[in-house]
């Protein structure tokens, strides 16, 4: 099981407790018609962990069900590895049921990564595979101004028709931290 957890790229969960409000916005998505779930917060707010120790789960209770699970079903990918790994895993990204795609940062990449990013995004918008993006931006913000790649993803992302957007802010590596008031 470790081997296709590390395939999975669901190896090193931190043994830390996730808030119930993050667990349950996960079991939820996976209940709705929704197909999109982004958890956006301040570094150090569960976001990764939740998502990780959700998708293992859900690894470990289909494999003990039907003897396999395989990156068709569940696949985690740190964003900033996606330009790397896209070549080898484009039909993964595009195919398995459960993406979910860490960290998304909106800035530092050619335009090319990003326009493969918006078609991956829109695909999986008018497909019935489910996504969960982290990321520290409110995407919210970049659906005004000049439009661009950003604001496009940003735009199926924020849908309220087949989108879920949960704030975390319980900071476990600083409990006594206080998100700031723009989140």
């Amino acid at each position: 099981m470790r081997e296709i957890l590390t395939e999975l790229g669901l190896e090193d969960i931190p043994p830390v407790e996730v808030p119930e409000r993050l667990s349950q916005a996960l079991k939820e998505f996976m209940l709705s018609n929704k197909r999109f779930l982004v958890l956006y917060g301040p570094t150090g707010t569960f976001k990764t962990t939740a998502v990780k120790k959700f998708l293992k789960a859900l690894a470990e209770e289909k494999y003990a069900q039907s003897g396999e699970v395989g990156c068709y079903d569940i696949k985690f990918v740190d964003f900033v590895d996606m330009p790397r790994l896209w070549q080898e895993y484009e039909e993964v990204f595009y195919k398995t049921k459960l993406l979910a795609i860490d960290d998304i940062v909106f800035s530092g990449l050619p335009d090319s990564f990003w326009l493969k990013l918006f078609s991956l995004i829109n695909y999986r918008y008018t497909k019935p595979y489910k996504t969960i993006i982290t990321t520290n931006h409110d995407l919210k913000n970049f659906l005004t101004g000049e439009v661009n790649f950003f604001q496009r993803i940003a735009s199926r992302l924020c849908d309220e028709n087949l989108s879920m957007l949960v704030l975390s802010e319980t900071n476990y590596r600083n409990p006594s931290r206080q998100p700031s008031s723009s989140w």
